[in-house]
């Protein structure tokens, strides 16, 4: 590719980010979609360009960010364009999805963990711990309001609250990895078909029915169990931190692999494929504890044993 059509190619991706970040930053609901779509310029630039040319793109597009929105809005175009350039890298590479997942995520967490952490820095102010702070003063503020209309709560209410800001505090940087999952994946929905339109790569996305996390899951996740179990740490100590984290990720797991066998069950017996969303969708929107662990001694059962090949020769 020539040097001009390189800088128009370029050009012309910059300004549809910057019509993407001007619609995400100003415009309340449509910008919740058009988030998804950031990194999507970046991808296309490195799949097509060498890398140093992407970085360079890269340093543009927060130029730019300050003239559209202002200063604040920088590293939102960073975390983006990292995640954008990552993807693209291993794209230009043809490296399997799975490896190609993983990096996004990491690059996505660690870019979000460095903007906390700046914004701790700069403003001098825990905002985790200062919205656990108003989530509890919140409930009080409720319980001395009921109490003046005589419905003060149980005892036991509280604490189970309590309990429950505080498993919230424990699990914070596990659901920073959840949210930076969920994050990546959407991304990756959103740039499959630009992708795929506007580049000789595609996202080759295997169907969800045939994930097969590893076996050494299974080993990890009942090791963690049995810590969580025996091990008796301070709520406060690091190892409790690090074992309830732990083992809240493996759970994650361990229920997404069920949910894969309930898919690959309706594939392979032939239901309608609103079966296996609806119990998919069922079971999201009422967390009820007996579906979520029958869903999740599934993904024990599809780790541990030959589940679908007996489904499959039963076939």
């Amino acid at each position: 590719m020539n040097s001009g059509r390189r800088i128009a190619e370029g050009g012309a991706l910059l300004a549809l980010y910057c019509i993407l970040l001007f619609i995400t930053i100003h415009v309340p609901i449509v910008g919740i979609i058009t988030l998804f779509f950031l990194p999507i310029p970046f991808i296309l630039v490195t799949i097509k360009q060498k890398l140093s040319w992407s970085i360079g793109y890269l340093f543009v597009a927060s130029l730019l960010t300050i003239l559209i929105a202002t200063i604040l809005s920088v590293p939102l175009t960073l975390l983006m364009g990292a995640t954008g350039i990552a993807i693209g890298y291993f794209l230009k590479k043809d490296k399997p999805m799975a490896p190609m997942f993983i990096g996004a995520v990491l690059v996505f967490l660690g870019g979000t963990l460095a903007i906390y952490a700046a914004s701790v820095l700069i403003t001098d102010v825990n905002y985790i711990e200062e919205s656990m702070v108003m989530v509890k003063e919140s409930f009080d503020h409720s319980v001395g309001i009921m109490e003046s209309f005589g419905q003060e709560p149980t005892e036991q209410v509280k604490k189970r609250l309590y309990e429950s800001i505080d498993m919230l505090n424990t699990l914070m940087p596990s659901l920073f990895v959840l949210m930076s999952v969920i994050m990546v994946l959407l991304i990756f929905l959103a740039a499959h078909p630009i992708v795929k339109r506007f580049s000789e790569k595609t996202l080759k996305w295997p169907h969800f029915r045939d994930l097969r996390l590893p076996k050494s899951l299974l080993w990890y996740y009942l090791i963690t169990m049995l810590l969580a179990l025996f091990v008796n740490t301070d709520k406060n100590s690091f190892v409790y931190m690090a074992i309830t984290n732990l083992f809240f990720i493996l759970q994650f797991f361990i229920l997404l692999q069920g949910y894969s066998l309930i898919f690959y069950i309706a594939h392979v017996k032939s239901w309608a494929k609103a079966i296996p969303v609806s119990i998919l969708v069922v079971s999201l929107l009422l967390p009820l504890p007996i579906i979520t662990t029958v869903i999740r001694f599934l993904g024990i059962i599809d780790l541990g044993f030959p589940f679908r090949e007996t489904i499959k020769k039963r076939k």
